[in-house]
């Protein structure tokens, strides 16, 4: 059996707690995505909230943020607790972290804020918490990371040859 996405399970735990919250059953959630157009069945809400469900579209996921009143990233990001959050299969940050980066408040310490704030619409600007300088110097320092990034995975296939 395949092995569930980190990720899903964090919304399939946060389903079921908000689920409970509410004091809503299986079928009361499955009903209500229906009545939204996701045509959910109990057995899927039972599935995903036991592990059963590999994945969650991002479309379902915006679905149960809409029916249970909270907003998508506290169904995607713990809302407590501090263990690493899987934004990538292979990179991990901090809960608090993802959920601004989620916001777009704030790039990830490997991202380009220039590139990173640069999608966000005029309408919705407001200044980054970094300094202009601290911007720079990120933006330095991750394109000499990518140009390194080459250079030392190939020098770590190497070491694991020897």
């Amino acid at each position: 059996m395949e092995q569930i996405d980190p990720a899903t399970a964090v919304v399939a735990r946060r389903v079921r707690e908000l689920r409970e919250k509410r004091g809503w059953s299986a079928q009361r959630l499955a009903d209500e995505m229906a009545s939204a157009g996701v045509p959910w069945k109990r057995i899927v809400v039972t599935k995903l909230e036991n592990s059963r469900r590999q994945s969650v579209s991002l479309a379902e996921v915006l679905t149960l943020a809409y029916v249970l009143d909270v907003a998508p990233v506290h169904l995607i990001i713990p809302t407590e607790g501090a263990d690493p959050y899987p934004i990538t299969p292979d990179r991990f940050v901090r809960p608090a972290v993802a959920r601004e980066w989620i916001r777009g408040r704030m790039a990830l310490d490997s991202q380009d804020p220039r590139l990173y704030f640069s999608e966000v619409p005029l309408k919705e600007w407001t200044a980054p918490e970094l300094s202009e300088e601290e911007i720079n110097m990120r933006s330095r320092l991750n394109r000499a990371v990518k140009k390194m990034r080459p250079r030392l995975s190939s020098e770590a296939e190497q070491d694991g040859q020897s």
